[in-house]
């Protein structure tokens, strides 16, 4: 999958009195593109709701396949991130119904923020999003150095290395 087949980027959005999202054209052309009509929704980190379409959706269950029921931790996950999910598909507008439940735990009542994160999508709060960037602003630079470093080779920097540049 190219580069422009996957999702990036940021876009305003709103839901409608019945609670379904008008996906951005950035989004929807992709969708379009890849065939992207039904996706799952689910609580995902931060406050955001996660999106996936229905092959990553797939791989996402194989990858929780193999854990023991048994294992309070793992069980808690899954029923924090599976008991949630909504199976919901694009209606003929190219809008997504969004779930109460979901609407509630990412605090949406109307205006919404959807970022596409490569391979899923997210859809915040529009506060909750603010909140989240200014939060995370001052350890984006320490984050890049540690995560790139590693990818190239060097010895990962600490954020005091970065602080200090």
């Amino acid at each position: 999958m190219g580069f422009w087949a996957m999702y990036y980027g940021e876009s305003s959005t709103s839901l409608d009195d019945k609670g379904r999202m008008n996906l951005p054209l950035q989004f929807r052309s992709v969708m379009d593109a890849l065939d992207h009509d039904t996706w799952f929704m689910t609580r995902g980190f931060d406050g955001a709701v996660f999106l996936f379409e229905k092959e990553q959706w797939a791989k996402l269950q194989q990858e929780t396949k193999g854990f023991s029921t048994l294992d309070p931790r793992m069980l808690d996950f899954r029923r924090f991130f599976l008991g949630s999910v909504a199976k919901v598909k694009r209606d003929g507008q190219g809008r997504l119904p969004v779930p109460g439940h979901l609407r509630e735990y990412a605090g949406i009542d109307r205006e919404a923020v959807l970022i596409g994160v490569e391979d899923h999508l997210e859809l915040w709060g529009k506060e909750t999003w603010r909140a989240f960037q200014q939060e995370q602003a001052q350890q984006y630079k320490a984050m890049a150095a540690e995560l790139f470093g590693r990818k190239h080779g060097g010895a990962a920097a600490t954020e005091g290395d970065v602080q200090g540049a």
